[in-house]
């Protein structure tokens, strides 16, 4: 893992010399959602149940999740610009659990300018809105701290002084002035018996400052050698705690400001403090290495606990309330993914890790034959500015080297095959000053400096990745923040900005050809430019599961099947209101254009050109329509607001829950519909309401009747032309007493090996599709009994799996399956494509006439539209690799991508749970030490107990399952096979096996 020293060197100084601001771009921004943070939290809460996590991140979100399944509940986003506006550094939440207090680099003047006026944001969490804004300092905003009755909020800035306002009016009280250097801690006490509450500030002054509650100056703390990052009171409002990057934690008495004793030592500096609701213990935060996480406890200073699953930095804590049994969890966030770690206090023992699915790009490659690109997600121990990791992960341009663009992920990586970073052409020699990353890059001739290019606070601030161009003329440099420049190796003069990467750039690297550049970077992505004029041609996210989504600056993409939820629409509405926030695919038919991209990778970046080329293939398919960023929120769906219950998560014991929500046009289209769902189906009555025409807020009022256990309510909204994203409520209900009846589970498995057809010019057989449906019958008929009362099966294998049967087993599903039950298809054999349309390949089935021989994708879409209950299908129909056409030439593997068909199971209202065996284009692989497919071999290991990663309790869930199968058809088929997963967020998480 990456272990670069810079790294806490960076915590310490990016705000004071971050890059100047740019305007607010109020047109659509397309931004990551990974499902996790892409960069530094600053700042996680509890709120006062203990239910849930809130946390702030320099990404410019903030991200609630429930602290007991881990789960991401939702995402508030403010106005943000392209640069570093919106970036969040600190974060307070009210008593309450009401109220949310942001701040950061929230202004769009630039840095230093005299009308400069830095802002707090107040967020109803009840109603997920922005009611007020606090304005007055006149530089970033660090730390914040609600006072313990709520009535008021104190904020630490760059600008040396601290304010006191007035939390319910937003006026500032007091301006707290006395430090010399910025303030990152601010705290405030409970009034002791010595009478009055208190208030600290601690500053890189190395000081803190003890202030009476109207903030009147008590006293100077002095002691500290080194920055003060944290402060502290324990709740009874005894004690004072600090910590500063000496090390150390100095304990003080809280009234008089007395010192008391150095209260404990760690191995490196202390980013943070959290101390426990009675006030025995305190969680440390580690801002250098050697990275751990330390308990002590108060006032002795023991150690008590030493946690180590973090790989950097972590300068966010919290510690929960206890629960009902009286345990605390620890929240800790930092780290080489900005992941967050829930852990017991007591013991240690991880129970959640909180992140999303993208990783760090540390290295990066190009094809010597130019058709793909590759990146590495793992590093060597220490910086180096050429080298920083083996590649791992292919993206390819071209599906051969005489080929056209025809962008997609997979296939193997060897080192040996990529073009990586060139150190040295001919006599021409490029390095840093010191050879590891360096302000200064010097260009050597013949081992004489000819020039040299040091960077400031305003370019880069550093060289962290270097490459000269294949031809030697050219020396490309990525720095701190995302830049990245050219040189000119001759004059030492810029030649180009790249612009467009929002992280430290750690990798680049030249086309063969010297005409593209690929970089790779901390904020995740890996991108493509046009290396002469310095034009963003491409953008890639690769996510950790497989998933993956590529677009161009104009918003046009191709993706996996999931891919299209990686990314969105941010819209800014203004500094007073929360952003709205659409995922790719509510746009799909406007933007989801693979040709299109294809074609701005040939035309080097020509969007009207690429349309044209586009359209002029398009093959029975709509013509691409240019669609404009700035026309989306003409297109956009009415939001959702929830105004009863006014809890997100809670428990109740009442059989019917009153729901009032409230759908608001963001446009000129009125409010056409709302409607709910409750764990992905309709109730039987009072589940919608149309509104008439002209309809700009629609009301909407009924009685939700509730499951026992888990209920996940969605509530939907459109217009005519889309949908919203549904707001969920989770509601638990406790029976009185408890309900025992267990569920039945009915699966239909279908699996074709030995095909009818014989014709010379396919061959379709396959060696363990048969067994595979045999198998997986087997692994769940073993639940029997156990997790559900009964499991039927109806299996149809080889000649039984004709096309009549396999209709009639789908038949057979729907008509047996309770609301109660869980059904599940199981798929193995052949899939095809024919004019778009996927299909099926019964036993009977003939290649050259799909359309009537083939089973239609169309009618498992409407069986599971039809089931009712939990759905789940298994699919493993990407054998494209065992279909060979005349004289044994292997088809084009587009034929044998399902991933358009999977993507139409997203109609199916209520969601249903799919898992297949490879993504796109991949091949899916059996070996016969295997004895089956590498993706039934994973599922019936993980049902047989591999799977069950979490509580002690013998049960395996979906997610964990899904997990596991994610992991071992890599490990198996050596990065090969990637499979695919939709779990929509409208279904209740699912017990699939039980074992001793």
């Amino acid at each position: 893992m990456k272990k670069s020293p810079l790294y806490p060197w960076l915590l310490v100084f990016a705000l004071l010399l971050s890059p100047p601001a740019r305007a607010l771009d109020p047109e659509p921004q397309l931004v990551i959602d990974s499902g996790g943070h892409k960069a530094k939290i600053w700042d996680v809460l509890f709120t006062p149940d203990g239910r849930q996590l809130i946390s702030v991140s320099d990404d410019k979100t903030i991200r609630i999740w429930d602290t007991g399944s881990g789960e991401l509940l939702r995402t508030l986003r403010g106005q943000t610009g392209a640069g570093q506006e919106g970036k969040l550094y600190a974060g307070a939440l009210s008593p309450d659990g009401r109220w949310l207090a942001v701040s950061g680099y929230l202004s769009d003047e630039v840095v230093d300018s005299p009308r400069r006026e830095e802002v707090i944001r107040i967020i109803d969490l009840n109603n997920n809105e922005i009611t007020r804004i606090l304005g007055g300092h006149t530089r970033s905003i660090s730390t914040l701290a609600f006072s313990p009755n709520g009535q008021y909020l104190l904020s630490g800035s760059h600008d040396d002084t601290a304010r006191l306002w007035d939390a319910k009016t937003g006026k500032t009280i007091e301006i707290l002035r006395g430090h010399t250097d910025d303030i990152y801690a601010v705290a405030f006490s409970s009034p002791d018996k010595k009478g009055g509450e208190r208030l600290v500030t601690g500053s890189y002054d190395k000081t803190l400052r003890l202030w009476d509650g109207d903030g009147n100056p008590v006293k100077v703390l002095a002691g500290h050698t080194d920055k003060v990052w944290a402060a502290a009171f324990t709740p009874d409002g005894k004690y004072l705690l600090s910590g500063s990057w000496d090390k150390t934690i100095r304990l003080w008495d809280a009234g008089t400001g007395a010192f008391i004793k150095k209260l404990a030592e760690q191995d490196s500096g202390i980013g943070s403090l959290s101390i426990s609701p009675d006030g025995k213990k305190v969680l440390t935060g580690s801002g250098s290495a050697p990275i751990a996480n330390y308990v002590f406890a108060i006032p002795s200073g023991q150690r008590l606990r030493r946690f180590t699953e973090h790989e950097n930095a972590v300068i966010a804590t919290a510690i929960s309330p206890p629960d009902d049994q009286g345990r605390k969890l620890a929240a800790t966030g930092g780290g080489n993914d900005n992941e967050i770690y829930l852990w017991d206090l007591a013991t240690g023992k991880v129970r959640h890790k909180l992140m999303g699915k993208g990783n760090p790009i540390w290295s990066v490659g190009f094809a010597r034959d130019g058709g793909s690109l590759a990146w590495g997600k793992s590093e060597i121990d220490g910086p180096n500015i050429f080298d920083l990791g083996r590649l791992k992960h292919r993206f390819q341009l071209r599906q051969g080297s005489a080929a056209g663009f025809d962008p997609t992920w997979g296939g193997r990586v060897t080192d040996d095959s990529y073009l990586r970073a060139i150190e040295q052409v001919g006599d021409t020699r490029i390095r840093t000053a010191n050879g590891q990353i360096h302000r200064t890059l010097e260009i050597l001739e013949d081992g004489r400096v000819t020039h040299t290019i040091t960077l400031g606070s305003t370019d880069g601030y550093d060289h962290r990745s270097l490459t000269l161009t294949p031809d030697g003329r050219t020396v490309v440099s990525g720095g701190s923040w995302g830049f990245i420049a050219s040189y000119d190796v001759a004059t030492g003069k810029k030649r180009q900005d790249f612009i467009g990467h929002t992280g430290d750039v750690w990798a680049v690297a030249p086309s063969p050809d010297g005409r593209f550049l690929v970089s790779g970077s901390a904020d995740q992505t890996v991108r493509l430019w046009e290396l002469a004029t310095g034009k963003a041609l491409l953008t890639l996210f690769p996510a950790s599961d497989g998933e993956w989504v590529a677009w161009t600056p104009e918003g046009y993409y191709t993706a996996s099947l999931n891919g299209d939820r990686l990314i969105g629409w941010h819209i800014n509405q203004g500094e007073n209101k929360l952003a709205l926030y659409y995922p790719a695919e509510r746009f799909a038919g406007r933007f989801r254009k693979p040709r299109v991209v294809a074609k701005y990778l040939a035309t080097g970046g020509d969007i009207d050109e690429a349309i044209r080329l586009a359209n002029a293939e398009r093959q029975n398919q709509e013509p691409v329509r240019e669609t404009r960023s700035d026309d989306l929120l003409a297109l956009a769906p009415p939001m959702v607001f929830i105004k009863e219950p006014d809890e997100q998560q809670f428990t109740t014991r009442k059989p019917r829950l009153l729901l009032m929500a409230e759908a608001r046009a963001v446009n000129r289209e009125s409010v056409a519909e709302i409607w709910i769902t409750v764990n992905g189906r309709r109730p039987e009555s009072g589940a919608m309401k149309v509104f008439a025409p002209g309809t700009r807020r629609g009301e909407f009022r009924t009685k939700i009747p509730l499951d026992p256990g888990e209920n996940r309510i969605a509530i939907y909204a459109k217009n005519q032309y889309s949908e919203s994203e549904p707001e969920m409520l989770f509601v638990t209900r406790e029976d009185r007493e408890p309900e025992t009846e267990k569920p039945n589970l009915y699966l239909l498995a279908i699996g074709v090996s030995d095909y009818a057809y014989d014709g010379d010019d396919y061959r379709l057989d396959l060696r363990y599709a048969d067994d595979d449906a045999e198998a997986l019958t087997r692994a769940l008929k073993a639940q029997e009994g156990r997790l559900y009362a009964r499991v039927r099966t109806r299996v149809l294998i080889d000649d039984e799996a004709d096309g009549d049967e396999v209709l009639e087993g789908l038949d057979w599903l729907v008509r047996k399956t309770g609301k109660r039950d869980i059904s599940v298809i199981f798929i193995a054999g052949h899939g095809m494509k024919e004019r778009g349309h996927y299909y099926f390949l019964p036993a009977d089935a003939d290649p050259n006439k799909l359309r009537r021989s083939g089973i239609g994708w169309f009618h498992f879409q409407d069986a599971l539209g039809r089931l009712s209950g939990t759905r789940w299908l298994l699919a493993d129909t990407c054998h494209s690799g065992s279909i060979t056409g005349k004289r044994g030439v292997a088809l084009a593997r587009d034929r044998f991508d399902m991933t358009d068909a999977l993507r139409d199971l997203r109609a199916v209202e209520g969601g249903v749970v799919v898992m297949t065996a490879a993504t796109g284009r991949e091949a899916s692989l059996e070996k016969e030490e295997w004895g089956h497919g590498a993706f039934t071999k994973a599922l019936i290991e993980g049902l047989a107990g591999d799977a069950n990663f979490g509580e002690d309790d013998g049960r395996i869930d979906i997610h964990e399952l899904n997990l596991y199968v994610m992991k071992q058809v890599e490990k198996l088929t050596g990065g090969r096979q990637h499979p695919m997963t939709e779990i929509p967020k409208v279904v209740p998480n699912f017990p699939v096996g039980m074992v001793d």
